[in-house]
This record gives structure tokens, C-alpha cells and sequence, in this order.
């Protein structure tokens, strides 16, 4: 079990467990007013979870294809405090998107994103990892039909694929709002960026940089004061 300050996480069974990538998207996105907000391969459920705590009364729909991950996530949101705002659906998001009702302001992901590599044993965690089931383009043709047209999408991806991500979403009207490249420690190159994207066209996006820590073992300020809201010992 993962104790965050205002919920657990039980990621036991999960095919993915709890890390740093969601934790960040999901302290880092923009996320005020928001109407109706959609997690799109929730897993345990993490980011469907903080973007309910920081938009109280906001629906918060999560699509999950792999079966034993939405019990898991249905029972981590039936523990929470918001157990009545968040509803699970267990399909691809290739197949919710064809009758879904909804226009969502904003979409977060925390996509797989492992192509063409080795994979391990267990189906769960292939799903969980790899994209053959939600290629990139699939994904992005999807987030720009089902985001309002003032909504937003916030991704994390590794840093070598923004480039290609940009070119594919471009095709779909999508164009970079925010990017954040993440860092492990300021000596070190980027492996990960945090890039928001809504389809109005900027001259240049808004570009920044975050390490994790500032020492080995020792977070830095900047990554405590980005999740305090959500880790017990910041």
C-alpha cells in the first residue's frame, strides 16, 4: 500500500506500480476549473485519484483496458474521499471514444511507450508498457476529437519520442503548450518531458526543466514544493 496524504494507492496486483512519472504529470498539469477531465489507461488509478483531489466536485472518467487493473483501481477509488466523482470504464479508448457522450477540458496519460522492444512474460505488464494496443498517432487522433475546443492534454513521454510526438499531433491540430524536461539530477540529461497540448497554435511554447534531485538521495526543492500536496515527507 502507497500513502499519499489525502489517499492510498494499494499497487500489490498492479502490473505497473506506483512511480514517479504519474506523480509528476499529475502534480504538474495545469488543472483549474476544469469541467470534465478524463484519465486515459489509469492503471491503479493514480492520476484519476490526484486530479479529483485538486478539482473537488469535477467528473473524473478513466478508461482502462487491461481487466484486473480496474478492479484494482475501482477498489483504491472506493478507499478514497472521492469515491462518487471518478467512474472507471473498462474498454480501449479507441472503443469509448466512438459513442462517449462527453467533450472532456482537460485529458491526462501517462501512455506506454515501449516500441518494437523485448517484452516480458506477463500480459498485464506488456499492456501496461507497450503501445501496440494504442499506437501514438491512435492516441493523439483520438485527444484531439474528445477535448473541448479550449481543452487541454498533458502527457508524459520519454524525451528522445517529443519531437515525433510533435509531428504526429500537429497532423491532429495539436500543438505544444508546455513542455518541462525532467531531469533525475541537474548533472544529468533529460530522459523524460511533461508536455501539454491544446489545439491553438503558439508561436513557441512555454519550455522549462525540473530535476528530481539535487543529490544523490536528497530531492530537490523544486520537486518537493511541485508534490507536497500529495507526498507525506514534503
Amino acid at each position: 500500500m502507497f500513502h499519499f496524504k489525502k489517499f492510498s494507492i494499494d499497487d500489490t496486483k498492479a502490473a505497473m506500480k506506483i512511480g514517479t512519472d504519474s506523480v509528476l504529470l499529475g502534480a504538474w498539469v495545469t488543472c483549474e476549473n476544469e469541467t470534465r477531465i478524463l484519465d486515459i489507461g489509469t492503471g491503479s488509478g493514480i492520476l484519476a485519484l490526484m486530479m479529483a483531489q485538486r478539482n473537488n466536485h469535477t467528473p473524473v472518467d478513466a478508461v482502462e483496458l487491461e481487466l484486473q487493473a480496474v478492479t484494482l483501481a475501482q477498489h483504491n477509488i472506493q478507499l478514497s474521499p472521492w469515491p462518487f466523482q471518478i467512474q472507471v470504464f473498462n474498454t480501449s479508448i479507441q472503443e469509448y471514444a466512438k459513442d462517449v457522450a462527453y467533450r472532456y477540458s482537460l485529458l491526462v496519460c501517462n501512455p506506454p511507450f515501449f516500441t518494437d522492444s523485448l517484452k516480458s512474460p506477463g500480459t498485464a505488464r506488456n499492456m501496461a508498457r507497450h503501445n501496440d494496443n494504442l499506437p501514438v498517432s491512435d492516441l493523439l487522433g483520438i485527444t484531439s476529437k474528445i477535448i473541448t475546443k479550449e481543452g487541454k492534454a498533458a502527457f508524459i513521454i520519454p524525451y528522445d519520442a517529443c519531437e515525433y510526438w510533435k509531428q504526429i499531433a500537429a497532423k491532429h491540430t495539436l500543438f505544444p503548450e508546455k513542455l518541462t524536461l525532467v531531469k533525475s539530477s541537474p548533472d544529468q540529461k533529460p530522459h523524460r518531458i511533461l508536455v501539454t497540448f491544446t489545439h491553438k497554435e503558439k508561436l513557441s511554447a512555454d519550455e522549462n526543466e525540473i530535476s528530481i534531485y539535487k543529490s544523490k538521495s536528497v530531492y530537490s526543492e523544486e520537486y518537493q514544493y511541485l508534490t507536497k500536496e500529495f507526498y507525506l515527507n514534503f
